[in-house]
């Protein structure tokens, strides 16, 4: 039984339920080890995010709710923080919160700024991510897969972020291969390429089953094709339900994750004991 959940949002950002709502459910599941990681502010204008003004309460609730459930479970700080494919960086702010958190998630969410000046997001509908392509990639929807791709291995390379948040996010709004076709090589050579830079890093990849709660089985993330080649190269994995709601709090843990996990040869997951990560023999 999956009984870690390092993916967890609440009203800070864009979930639906408080942090301690959110504790109280993972509680009543069965977990017994859990990481907020609320969406860290954003460079761009933004609906769901984390505002920077909001921070110090983030964590202070977060310390009360280690306090409440010592003992009972683990509940460890976190954040998902966003890589920038304009600059290939995170930012300063960003940078500054890594000694405040017990671990974090570094996720690619936006592909650059509108002319609006929102943010052009990847994994929001697909009219904004048609008006992204258009505006930040000037039509080329290939250019935008790569430079995403190429985005996670820098991400991994320089930063090596605990967690790589949904690395194939990128096909969210792909459906029917709208943008780009999924099994064309250069597709498989560009994931392939972040795969080599995760492998050469610390960091862990997440089978995160939040996609598929929202969105249906094609949001699993990563694919089954992709999550065959991370253990074929025993690259380290987690189990995550990128949790926005208290009913998604271990989303297909009981159903899809054992036989999914079984299926691809999975023999190990990594848990987070508060000082490291470790593996945990399933």
């Amino acid at each position: 039984m999956i009984q870690t959940n390092y993916h967890i949002h609440s009203t800070y950002c864009d979930g639906q339920n408080s942090l301690s709502q959110m504790a109280a459910a993972a509680y009543q599941s069965g977990l017994n080890s859990i990481g907020f990681t609320s969406h860290a502010p954003l460079k761009y204008d933004n609906d769901w995010t984390m505002n920077s003004e909001r921070l110090s309460d983030y964590f202070l609730e977060i310390a009360e709710l280690k306090k409440k459930y010592f003992k009972k479970m683990h509940i460890f700080t976190g954040l998902e923080i966003d890589f920038y494919l304009d600059n290939f960086s995170i930012t300063p702010l960003a940078q500054s919160l890594l000694s405040k958190v017990d671990y974090w998630i570094g996720s690619i969410h936006c592909m650059g700024c509108l002319d609006n000046l929102k943010d052009a997001s990847i994994d929001y509908t697909m009219s904004t991510m048609l008006k992204g392509i258009n505006q930040c990639f000037d039509g080329n929807s290939k250019r935008l897969v790569e430079t995403y791709y190429k985005g996670i291995a820098h991400l991994a390379n320089n930063y090596s972020p605990d967690i790589i948040g949904h690395f194939d996010i990128i096909k969210k709004n792909n459906v029917k291969n709208i943008f780009f076709n999924e099994s064309e090589s250069w597709y498989k050579n560009a994931w392939q390429n972040a795969l080599d830079a995760i492998e050469a890093s610390h960091s862990i990849i997440e089978i995160n089953t939040g996609g598929i709660a929202r969105y249906g089985n094609r949001c699993l993330y990563p694919s089954f094709s992709i999550l065959k080649e991370i253990i074929r190269r025993k690259i380290p994995i987690t189990i995550t339900a990128d949790s926005h709601q208290i009913k998604n709090i271990n989303y297909g843990y009981s159903n899809l994750i054992p036989s999914l996990l079984a299926e691809a040869g999975v023999k190990q997951i990594m848990v987070f004991n508060g000082k490291k990560w470790v593996p945990h023999q399933i």
